[in-house]
């Protein structure tokens, strides 16, 4: 053995504890970087030497590789968590919305809108001819219709919102998934197939896809040292490749319905959590919602109605103009041609005449037939034959497609009775309320303006109340539009439903973020930087570097001695 390779002994034990050095710095340096996984320097010994036969010589060591401290699998779990996290957070967030927005167990919430509204009919039910009373009924009917207006656009502006964060969030998600197929490309020309791990690059595309993990819930699986990305079964990030990621509306049957799509081929993306499939499931609630509640009020309307266009005020009406349009007066009633938002049956209603100078009353009956046989049913255009043909009477169809029915003289005025087949309520004739859903429910204008066209009374006497008492009992009956439900009880059934979401996005908010918490403390207890630990190994490797550099110090001290000797 020579002094050489004592030298070499000590030049590779000073490059190698340099290199250690350095990695323990790095390590120090990144403690506060979230995304940093810690580096451990492996060295080994180099190959020995053999003196002579049986003697061996250690020829000293060497830096064999710098590894991340990283487990695949507990990466994916975290993943997986923030993902669940990132849903259960944004799911709390805007259920919470949904509830502020219905504002119950408040003195302005549509529940106590609706049975103040109903309480009134009873009122007046006592006194049918007091006027007060009957403007109490008119002011309430409007605070009702109103209240549904607001909750309806709060609830559109609600979808609206969603839609915009859709939006935006899925331009992030794309920006991510291009920045992991790029880091894809560095990693593997970095690698270049030489087994060495491109460690910086590296955690650069964990971080990126914990990042998307919390916009959608994405697999991954290694090949090569590419990270490829999966949303469900099928691939976003392919070795350097994007498919993209594009949030897409389009108008189904009338509803505007949204979902995430691969930008290369449009296929649908199977999101199921993170923050985009939780909008996404919000979305669908929120349609929902919107949709009970254009049901409620679509059944306050008819149901009110029904049963007040058949009853009568303190006077009957000059003209009568109906609220609702019908698309094709030439239709059947009952058809999509027709385009009637409420449906009439099979039936008949009485019209009755008044002479005003005499008070004498002749009283018709209408027949209504819809029963799809003998290709006689009732349309707008038989109807108003058959009005027309009742004496003093006359019945118009508008160009929009809408009925008018008027006396012939001042002296007569008209009003109806007894309409079995819902066909009054449907055309907006002598109705309480006017409109169809949620969206533009409203008090019917020409009673608004004639508080005594209110109809409280069943058989036109001045102190019969039954059209008000049927209209007060209303609230709580069932009804075969609402699956036999009241009102009062769907209203309460689409409360309930929302409240249970709401509670059940906190208690899942709550135990997701435990399963992170503790995915995240697992990560650190392996990946994290112990400054304590880096601080010994710090000291270590100084002190090999001293011992290293005095090794070589020795060697050069003998190579002096022997020179001189030579001398």
């Amino acid at each position: 053995m020579s002094l050489t390779g004592t030298l070499n002994i000590g030049k590779t034990a000073l490059a190698t504890t340099q290199a250690l050095l350095q990695v323990t710095g790095n390590n120090i340096s990144n403690a506060g970087n979230a995304d940093y996984s810690r580096q451990v320097g492996r060295a080994v010994t180099n190959k020995d030497r053999m003196l002579k036969p049986g003697v061996f010589l250690g020829t000293g060591i060497n830096l064999q590789s710098v590894t991340r401290q990283i487990d695949s699998a507990l990466e994916n779990r975290l993943r997986s968590a923030v993902s669940d996290n990132a849903a259960s957070d944004t799911s709390q967030q805007w259920l919470g919305r949904v509830e502020s927005v219905f504002n119950e167990l408040s003195d302005t919430d549509l529940s106590t809108a609706m049975s103040t509204f109903f309480n009134s009919w009873s009122d007046l039910a006592n006194k049918p001819a007091d006027m007060g009373l009957r403007q109490v009924v008119l002011q309430n009917g409007n605070t009702v219709a109103s209240r549904f207006r607001d909750l309806r656009t709060q609830l559109s502006s609600l979808v609206t919102d969603v839609d915009n964060r859709l939006e935006a969030l899925s331009l992030n998600a794309n920006s991510l998934a291009g920045d992991i197929a790029g880091l894809n490309k560095q990693i593997v020309s970095s690698e270049g197939g030489s087994g060495g791990i491109a460690n910086g690059l590296r955690d650069q595309r964990d971080a990126k896809l914990r990042e998307l993990s919390q916009l959608i819930d994405i697999k991954t699986i290694e090949d090569g040292g590419t990270a490829n990305v999966y949303v469900g079964s099928e691939p976003l990030v392919q070795g350097d490749q994007n498919r993209g990621v594009e949030f897409k509306t389009e108008s189904v049957d009338g509803e505007i319905v949204a979902s995430l799509i691969f930008t290369r081929n449009q296929g649908t993306m199977s999101v199921t959590s993170g923050e985009l499939g939780s909008l996404l499931g919000t979305r669908t609630t929120l349609r929902e919602t919107v949709d009970k509640i254009d049901t409620l009020a679509s059944s306050l309307i008819f149901e009110v109605n029904k049963i007040h266009s058949s009853g009568q005020g303190m006077t009957g009406a000059a003209a009568i103009n109906a609220s609702n349009t019908v698309d094709d007066p030439a239709a059947v009633l009952t058809t999509d041609e027709a385009g009637l938002d409420f449906t009439p049956t099979t039936g008949s209603f009485v019209v009755h005449v008044k002479q005003k100078s005499t008070g004498q009353v002749t009283s018709t009956l209408v027949n209504v037939d819809l029963d799809g046989l003998n290709t006689n049913d009732t349309t707008l255009t038989s109807l108003a034959a058959d009005l027309s043909g009742i004496t003093n009477v006359g019945a118009t169809i508008s160009s929009g497609g809408q009925l008018r029915i008027a006396a012939a003289s001042a002296n007569v005025e008209i009003s109806f009775s007894q309409d079995t087949s819902g066909l009054l309520a449907a055309l907006g004739v002598n109705g309480f309320f006017s409109g169809s859903d949620a969206r533009d429910l409203a008090v019917d204008a020409t009673v608004k303006q004639n508080p005594a066209l209110l109809a409280a009374s069943k058989n036109g006497q001045p102190g019969d109340n039954q059209t008000a008492l049927a209209i007060a009992g209303l609230e709580s009956q069932s009804l075969t539009a609402l699956n036999g439900s009241s009102l009062k009880e769907t209203y309460q059934q689409t409360i309930n439903e929302i409240a249970v979401d709401a509670s059940e996005a906190r208690n899942s908010s709550e135990s997701t973020r435990v399963v992170y918490e503790t995915l995240v403390a697992q990560r650190e207890l392996l990946s994290g930087v112990s400054m304590d630990e880096e601080a010994i190994n710090l000291v270590k490797y100084q002190r090999a570097y001293q011992a290293a550099a005095r090794v070589v110090s020795a060697v050069d001290e003998m190579m002096q001695t022997m020179l001189a000797m030579l001398r």
